[in-house]
Parts: C-alpha cells; structure tokens; sequence
C-alpha cells in the first residue's frame, strides 16, 4: 500500500487527478449537499463501506455483524447505527428482512438506487485512478460494469483491506480532524484545490479564500471557520483576515498523502477482488 501510494503521489498526472476527483464528486453533491455533506462524513462512510463489504463478501450478511465490526473499530455507537440503519431503509437505500432460520437476526441488501449513488462516488476515484494507470485492465474494465458488479468488484477487495485495518484513518491517523466533520473531505479538498490552482503558484504564499468555499459546499461560514482555526492551531494554516488563508507545507502534504491512499486503496481493493475471481 505504502509502495503505490508514493508512487501516485510522484506520478505527473497526481495534482490533475486530485482536482478531477473533486470536480466528479462536487457534481452529485452539489445536487444533494445536505445529503452527501454528512454521507462523505468519514464514520459515515464508514458505516457504508462496511455494509458493502458484508453484501459483496459473504453469503449471508448480517447487520449485527455490521454493527459489532463498526463499534469495536469505533466509527459510531450502537445507537448511532440503528438510526443510521433506520434511514438507509427510510431513504431506500437499503431492504432488510429477517433470516430464514432465525428470525431474531437481520438479512440486508443494497437497492438499485444505493448501488447508483456509491457508483458515483467510487467513480470520482476509480476514473482518475485509470489516467494514472491505463496499463492495468482490471481498472480499465470498471466503466463497462453493471451497478452491482462495479460495487461487487471494489467492495470484495476493500472488504479484505477493511479486516486487517488498512483503511486511512490508521494508515494516516493525522487527517481525521479534517474527515470527521460534515464535509469534510470536500472542504479539506476544495481548499487545497484553490491554494495549489495552477494561476497561484507564482504567489509568495499558497493562499485560499475559504469563506467562498462554504457557500459552494453548503455550509455555513462558523463550521468553515472552526475547521480552520483547528487546523491553525495544529500549524496546516495562517489565518491573515477574516476571508483569507495562508495554506503552510504540512497541509499540502497532508492532503496529498490522503489522495495518495485514497488512489492506492482503490487499486488495492481492485487487485484483490481481481486475485479473489481467478
């Protein structure tokens, strides 16, 4: 993991693939934003990619498996997942029946319109991921699956990832201030993006205006403004005005590192659902 991860990151269509994924994912959440800002949520999505790893990897999936792998590795509470358990079903992203041998235990299964949604959202990373390799086929052959094969295909490697903690919050624990929080892996984005554009390398400083940002994603100014004192605090940024942002080294490297594993993960995940079928 660690080995492709720097290899993205050196790649000279790395920063290219990091602005198209942000773009590609900012158009469904730009149609949904109260929706996906806490659905992009890290134990949010969490929650989700757990679920899609139990469907697409074993014969029976249970939600109190689900629910015992998501406390023990602490991405929310027992009672925070039934009432996200109790949404998914309400939205109709998820159908639940009672197991034919015991009815005490509770079967699921994504629906169509689920499977829609996380294909978009894989999609931000597996098209980029395709432009740094086109040499790998089994990335290659993603855009001509059905919805649930595409999802079969990513979620029965990354279930293999998910069991022996190789997710990103372990690999790279020193960007959780900035997933944790309602959008916040499009504000950590979108601030990177507008300090790295390619018409502000000639500055003295990476600066970005980060009060616009907010209105973009949805958010309000105050949760913007918290992430950014937090992250001044920890010494990512230097706050110059109330609209302007000096964005420091340890930032961009953070930000960079996390794409990187994100880009790595997917070709992982890929690998091994590949390795799993033959």
């Amino acid at each position: 993991m660690e080995h492709s991860a720097q290899a993205f990151e050196r790649h000279e269509k790395f920063e290219a693939c990091v602005r198209n994924h942000y773009i590609m994912l900012l158009e469904p959440y730009s149609k949904r934003p109260f929706f996906y800002k806490t659905a992009l949520k890290f134990s949010r999505l969490m929650v989700s990619f757990t679920l899609l790893s139990t469907y697409f990897s074993k014969p029976v999936p249970l939600l109190s498996e689900v629910k015992e792998f998501c406390m023990t590795r602490g991405f929310c509470s027992g009672n925070s997942l039934e009432s996200i358990f109790l949404l998914f079903r309400a939205l109709g992203f998820m159908k639940v029946t009672g197991h034919s041998d015991d009815s005490r235990l509770r079967v699921f299964r994504p629906s169509s319109q689920a499977c829609r949604e996380i294909r978009l959202m894989l999609a931000s990373v597996v098209e980029p991921l395709g432009v740094m390799c086109p040499e790998k086929s089994v990335v290659a052959q993603m855009a001509g699956l059905d919805d649930r094969t595409y999802l079969a295909r990513y979620f029965k490697g990354f279930s293999v990832l998910l069991t022996h903690n190789a997710t990103i919050d372990l690999l790279l624990p020193d960007c959780y201030w900035l997933v944790k929080r309602d959008a916040g892996h499009m504000l950590m984005l979108a601030i990177y993006n507008d300090a790295c554009a390619p018409d502000n390398q000639g500055a003295s400083f990476r600066s970005s205006s980060y009060l616009a940002i907010a209105e973009q994603l949805s958010v309000s100014k105050t949760h913007v403004i918290r992430l950014v004192q937090e992250g001044a605090d920890r010494g990512y940024f230097k706050i110059h005005s109330k609209t302007q942002l000096e964005v420091l080294p340890p930032f961009i490297y953070l930000v960079r590192r996390f794409m990187a594993y994100s880009f790595a993960t997917c070709l992982h995940s890929l690998q091994l659902s590949q390795a799993d079928s033959t």
